[in-house]
């Protein structure tokens, strides 16, 4: 495994991932380093604070190997410090790294194993389904021969519509796509009588890795939830002149739960949804590893805008790095319940000011400190040398982070909720530990 990390001229560490490998493992995970021109002649240390004790990795060529006897906890500390001949020392912020536990010493390939049960149970799944869709037994039948018949299976209304969301394995048939399937974009007519209401269709996801979507192929009106891959489409689906198939308008205009995976490939977010999908309601944005060099640096500008009615934003957190300003990002998100940052991430200026239901539990009445417990571990490290952060929320959302209280989670190094009164609130929490201006 390779971990990428961009060392900051604000002395920031950037990675592209925070789960770095497995406690035990020995010279198995790599970590990649990008210096500052500063101190790319210097040399180059990894200071790692595991469990109390303090180790001293030298970097050699921008890379380093990890050594086991630096992965025995569920996390650890690092800060990248950097000497001159002269003795002049440079030392970045710390960055907290998670492992996953110990694995299995009985020889046998767990994960290999886990993979093929679980094929096996999709397999099987997926049988039943078309067996009851198509009224012929196809329990015994192979991969190949399940999805010739699903690609050819009709699309449901809600009429009539049976959740196929839960066969991951359907996807397939979409697989070798180039062009964006006309069962998202509206390729087709629906059968139905003057009379009768608009038609509403419920899609499956679609595993469609070589599709390039863009703002020519939006989302057909008809489609009230849907999900597909764009990973072919980094450059495409959201261009620098703020072009998107969600935006201003273009189509899904009912759409109501999104669904998109291989989103770490996308170059441009600026205005992503602007005005975009106006009864969408939950959006779920998942990343993998397939981490750009680069990103555009409005990514996150005006990137919610608009979007009223979203109460969710699921998936994986968000990476604020990304860009060098979140303006307008979530104005008018008068619904936004439950978002979730990457921690440590958060370097700019942010407007929450519109957000009044942080506080609430998504699909629930109930408060909820999950999303506000967020923002505090996504604003990076504060060591009093960078400039204070001002994050605006609404008058509603303060009073919350006035009264409610947390505390560092020693597995984490994460900040969790707490009910006792000797712990800080979470406003003092990110005034004085995060250098953050609350506004």
């Amino acid at each position: 495994m390779e971990i990428k990390i961009t060392v900051k001229e604000n002395r920031q560490m950037i990675c592209s991932g925070y789960i770095i490998g497995t406690i035990g493992e020995n010279n198995v995970t790599t970590l990649s380093f990008s210096f500052p021109k500063e101190i790319e002649s210097w040399q180059h240390f990894l200071i790692a604070d595991v469990k109390g004790d303090s180790y001293v990795l030298p970097i050699e060529n921008e890379t380093l190997l990890l050594p086991a006897y630096v992965l025995t906890a569920s996390c650890f500390k690092a800060q990248v410090v950097a000497t001159k001949d002269s003795g002049e020392k440079w030392i970045s912020s710390p960055c907290r790294f998670i492992l996953f536990p110990r694995i299995n010493d009985s020889g046998e390939n767990v994960v290999e194993k886990a993979k093929s049960e679980q094929r096996e149970t999709d397999r099987t799944e997926l049988a039943g389904v078309v067996t009851e869709l198509t009224g012929e037994d196809y329990s015994t039948s192979d991969w190949d021969e399940l999805m010739d018949v699903t690609a050819e299976l009709p699309v449901k209304t809600e009429q009539d519509i049976v959740d196929l969301t839960g066969c991951s394995e359907l996807t397939n048939a979409f697989r070798q796509a180039t062009t964006a399937p006309s069962l998202l974009t509206g390729g087709y007519s629906l059968d139905k009588d003057e009379s009768d209401e608009d038609i509403l269709i419920k899609l499956p996801y679609l595993y469609t890795p070589n599709a390039k979507y863009s703002d020519k192929t939006p989302i057909s009106n008809s489609v009230v939830e849907c999900g597909f891959d764009v990973s072919a489409s980094g450059d495409t689906l959201c261009r620098y002149n703020e072009l998107s198939m969600f935006n201003y308008g273009k189509g899904a205009q009912n759409l109501r739960r999104l669904k998109l995976t291989g989103f770490e490939c996308i170059a441009y977010g600026q205005a992503m949804f602007c005005q975009g999908p106006q009864n969408l309601i939950e959006l779920t944005i998942i990343e993998g590893n397939n981490y750009r060099d680069e990103y555009s640096s409005a990514y996150y500008q005006t990137f919610f805008r608009g979007c009223r009615k979203l109460e969710a934003i699921l998936g994986s957190p968000l990476d604020m790095s990304r860009g060098m300003t979140y303006n307008g990002m979530f104005v008018l998100c008068e619904s936004l319940r439950h978002v979730r940052f990457k921690p440590g991430t958060i370097c700019h200026d942010l407007d929450l000011s519109y957000c009044p239901a942080l506080i609430k539990k998504y699909e629930a009445t109930t408060d909820d400190p999950g999303t506000l417990l967020s923002i505090i571990n996504g604003v990076r490290d504060y060591t009093g040398e960078e400039e204070p952060i001002t994050v605006k929320f609404s008058t509603f959302v303060k009073s919350y982070l006035s009264s409610w209280r947390c505390t560092i989670d020693e597995q984490t190094g994460l900040y969790v909720y707490s009910d006792r009164n000797s712990d800080n609130t979470m406003w003092t929490v990110l005034t004085t530990v995060k250098g953050v201006v609350i506004s």
